[in-house]
């Protein structure tokens, strides 16, 4: 299992777990007798916390791998279909050779 995917099941167990803790009356109504009721509120709290943390961090590396996988042109490329087809200019033409001239005496 992937640290990416670990993230996420570890957000999901630490929220259904301060949901549990929050809801232990309708689960179990005689928990708060035997237990500090703060002190278990305070580990949901935690588990909330945990939970965020997790959620997060799993958050910001989707988005991240995300934006990545995004086709990007190579910046200061011009766009093949907007250019449109010139003639080109024979004056700028640098890769023919120039012919010696013929009125010079031989």
């Amino acid at each position: 299992m992937s640290v990416h995917t670990m993230r996420l099941v570890l957000g999901i167990m630490f929220l259904c777990l301060a949901g549990a803790i929050f809801a232990r009356d309708m689960f179990l109504p005689g928990l708060g007798a035997r237990f500090d009721p703060l002190r278990m509120n305070l580990g949901a709290v935690l588990a909330l916390v945990f939970a965020g943390l997790n959620l997060v961090k799993w958050y910001v590396v989707w988005s991240h791998r995300r934006m990545l996988a995004t086709p990007v042109r190579t910046p200061l490329q011009p766009d093949p279909s907007v250019v449109r087809p010139e003639k080109p200019n024979p004056e700028l033409d640098f890769t023919r050779r120039d012919e010696p001239p013929t009125d010079q005496p031989k």
